[in-house]
């Protein structure tokens, strides 16, 4: 992990659906926790959890840098910005075309961004699309292991299907996944995640064996993707917090 890709402001899931199935994509927007002095010193209008959409760029910038290297409050608001599903048959080339052009529509911006992609069906040609076209991206497999990988040479993850499932249940559970009711595709959303629920029972008595076998689950599993990496990625954050400040800011 690196300074510049610390605490970005947007993680983007894209699901590359097969035959039968949707491609999807789905941008999660993350707070910064300012202090009423740090709002003070960035002229932002407020304090506590701010998304960057009210915050111009380089306040952004600033507010990164506060939250990196000062820490703060553990498991910040996640704001669902834009969620799509792309027609059947839609070729991988077009797809690659439009995430590109996603990427450099405000109030996304390309360099701020991390796209996580699900290569567990299609494989290393479209995650070279991205590669070549110098896209931020993090190619995903999922399995039905126990634990994380992190294959250096290629750049990728293993994420085992239970981590994903538990990332939802936490951020459903907690409320921290604000869901905007003019989002298009809430209602499809709304019912793939009643479906998801059902299949997601209490901890030590969990379906999440059956998830993805059933119905169309493409536009919550981009959701999970993102969710997935932005929770791992600030983990590692809240750990190098709590060792350089014995322990994060509190909120309120």
């Amino acid at each position: 992990m690196t300074d510049a890709l610390a605490l970005l402001p947007h993680t983007v899931g894209l699901d590359l659906g097969q035959s039968r199935d949707y491609s999807a994509i789905a941008v999660l927007e993350a707070a910064y926790w300012l202090t009423e002095e740090q709002a003070w010193t960035l002229n932002a209008k407020q304090h506590g959890w701010v998304w960057p959409g009210e915050l111009v760029p380089d306040q952004i910038d600033r507010a990164r840098g506060l939250n990196y290297h000062r820490g703060r409050p553990a498991g910040g608001p996640l704001a669902l910005r834009h969620l799509q599903r792309w027609e059947h048959g839609t070729a991988y080339p077009r797809i690659v075309q439009d995430v590109v052009q996603l990427l450099d529509t405000a109030p996304l911006r390309a360099d701020r961004a991390m796209l996580v992609v699900d290569a567990t069906g299609v494989g290393a040609p479209v995650v070279d699309l991205f590669r070549a076209e110098q896209v931020n991206h993090a190619p995903v497999t999922i399995t039905g292991g126990f634990a994380v990988g992190w294959d250096l040479q290629r750049g990728s993850f293993t994420v085992p299907k239970r981590d994903l499932v538990s990332v939802m249940a936490v951020l459903l559970e907690q409320r921290r996944l604000r869901i905007p009711e003019a989002l298009p595709t809430r209602d499809l959303l709304t019912r793939e995640l009643q479906a998801f629920r059902r299949r997601v029972t209490p901890v030590g008595n969990d379906t999440y064996a059956s998830w993805r076998e059933q119905d169309h689950d493409d536009l919550v599993l981009v959701v999970a993707l993102a969710a997935w990496h932005y929770e791992h990625h600030n983990s590692l954050i809240e750990q190098q917090n709590a060792r350089r400040f014995g322990r994060a800011p509190k909120a309120g």
